[in-house]
């Protein structure tokens, strides 16, 4: 049994878990996604369009972007909890005209609207298989790309997580598919998270539907099937993710994070660095002067300065904008992830960084 699996005071700060949800505004899924033309790899439009994939007989669905020119570079998004394909469109956009890289962002198969108009469904497992499919229908399509980012955010960190330890390769069945992984407020223990959602789940509705939703993908409490939530627990995963050929990860995550714990990064970076995965880890203490996202002491204090948890539809969170301009000196300026640590904070500047 992993040495992850009881952890009662870690389990106590994910009980934020149901009320940051309660912040999150829905997003509607695509009411529906055909197939992109042949010879997609270049486009004119400042647009994205929406992307099926066969997966397993399946039908996977999401949204992609291209630039003007033959993208060298292929970004795969991966959405979280309460999203969907729709919240990257704009940062798809973005990665196509900006950076010159095709984008692609699935909905993970198994996501579905509830009743009241929330988006349902922890659909790790099947998110990354969607993602791999993606990734190697697209580099298919486009004739191959010299690099391709996996990029995931909050729960996309759980599903991105898992495509990375499945060691998927490209078409030639040797290459690694996935040359770099950035993990922004990741969840990286999903038991941590599945914990903190039941212990409110009596009192919050949206802790009900977390841990109703962790459940059905897990295929049963905790208690019943402890062998899948740590199968799917990242943090038990890194030796499959070093094995994977993943050139470098990199990580940036809220100290005062209020939905997924500061601790789930500050564990999964350890572990990176013991396995020997080259790993930048960025902490972000204060909010940089933008929104503070939900953070722990916002609960209790308006207005916190502190940086918390981000929406993943922000442009200017200090954690997505870290990792966007990260991923930009990274596709553009060519500048690999090394080992690393930084700290910025409210009190010393510049940043303090350790490493590379």
């Amino acid at each position: 049994m992993s040495r992850f699996l009881h952890q009662p005071f870690r389990a106590l700060l994910s009980l934020a878990l149901a009320l940051a949800l309660l912040a999150l505004s829905p997003v509607a899924l695509p009411a529906g996604a055909d197939p992109i033309d042949e010879n997609p790899c270049t486009d004119t439009a400042d647009a994205t369009r929406d992307y099926t994939v066969d997966v397993d007989g399946d039908t996977a669905t999401g949204v992609v972007a291209f630039p003007q020119q033959d993208p060298r570079a292929l970004v795969v998004f991966a959405h979280g909890y309460s999203h969907a394909s729709a919240s990257w469109v704009e940062h798809s956009r973005w990665a196509a005209t900006e950076l010159g890289a095709a984008a692609v962002a699935m909905d993970y198969r198994g996501t579905h609207v509830g009743e009241d108009g929330a988006i349902r469904g922890w659909q790790v497992a099947e998110g990354a298989a969607d993602m791999i499919a993606a990734a190697r229908d697209l580099e298919g399509r486009c004739g191959g790309f010299e690099t391709i980012v996996i990029f995931g955010v909050s729960m996309g960190g759980n599903s991105s997580g898992l495509a990375l330890a499945a060691q998927p390769t490209r078409l030639d069945g040797t290459t690694p598919l996935f040359d770099w992984w950035f993990d922004l407020e990741g969840a990286a223990n999903v038991i941590e998270t599945y914990q903190g959602a039941r212990a409110l789940a009596a009192v919050n509705t949206f802790a009900r539907y977390a841990q109703a939703d962790i459940e059905a993908e897990m295929g049963g409490t905790f208690e019943e099937v402890p062998e899948v939530y740590a199968d799917r627990a990242v943090v038990n995963r890194v030796d499959d993710i070093a094995a994977s050929g993943v050139k470098g990860v990199y990580m940036v995550h809220g100290v005062e994070d209020g939905l997924v714990p500061f601790d789930q990064a500050a564990e999964l970076h350890a572990l990176l660095t013991e396995a020997g995965v080259p790993t930048t880890f960025d902490i972000r203490v204060d909010n940089g002067g933008a929104e503070s996202g939900t953070t722990l002491s916002g609960y209790a204090v308006q207005g916190s300065p502190l940086a918390g948890h981000a929406s993943e539809t922000s442009t200017t969170h200090v954690v997505m904008r870290a990792g966007f301009d990260r991923l930009r000196t990274l596709l553009v300026d060519g500048e690999p992830i090394c080992n690393a640590t930084t700290l910025s904070n409210p009190v010393i500047r510049p940043t303090i960084s350790r490493g590379c």
